[in-house]
């Protein structure tokens, strides 16, 4: 019932967006900048949040980690509850994801007319950082 409330809730909302003129984004730059604005804060803000939980989620783990040891609880019991993930592993896929895309800013910055070849260029840098980290993480395991 919740699923048909809100396909019809989207569904009325996106008749009623269409409604408003209709903008060509390459002839109107006040709606191209402020949809980059809107977008870049967006990714700002997950970024932030992701990262506020990751911090939260290590440290309640490692507090309940220190009231399991304290109760006396054996260490095998606390290890297959608790998840056993890679931080530095993690950062290094965080760095290595965020140092492509400011290399990718970088070089759209000295190409000036923006287009489709600046979002080529993002998915290019993207990709590399993601090809790195999969180089030095197998490297790591092997």
């Amino acid at each position: 019932m919740k699923r048909t409330i809100t396909i019809i809730a989207l569904l009325f909302f996106y008749i009623a967006a269409n409604a408003q003129t209709i903008y060509v984004l390459s002839r109107d730059r006040g709606i191209t900048t402020e949809l980059m604005r809107s977008t870049v804060a967006t990714i700002v803000l997950c970024i932030i949040c992701g990262f506020l939980l990751a911090l939260t989620r290590i440290i309640l783990n490692d507090q309940l980690k220190r009231k399991m040891l304290e109760k006396g609880v054996p260490v095998e019991v606390i290890a297959n509850m608790l998840p056993q993930k890679n931080e530095l592993v993690i950062a290094i896929k965080w760095f290595s994801v965020l140092m492509s895309i400011s290399v990718g800013l970088l070089i759209i910055c000295f190409t000036p007319p923006l287009g489709i070849h600046s979002i080529l260029i993002m998915t290019v840098c993207v990709a590399l950082g993601f090809l790195g980290f999969y180089a030095w993480a197998k490297r790591l395991k092997g």
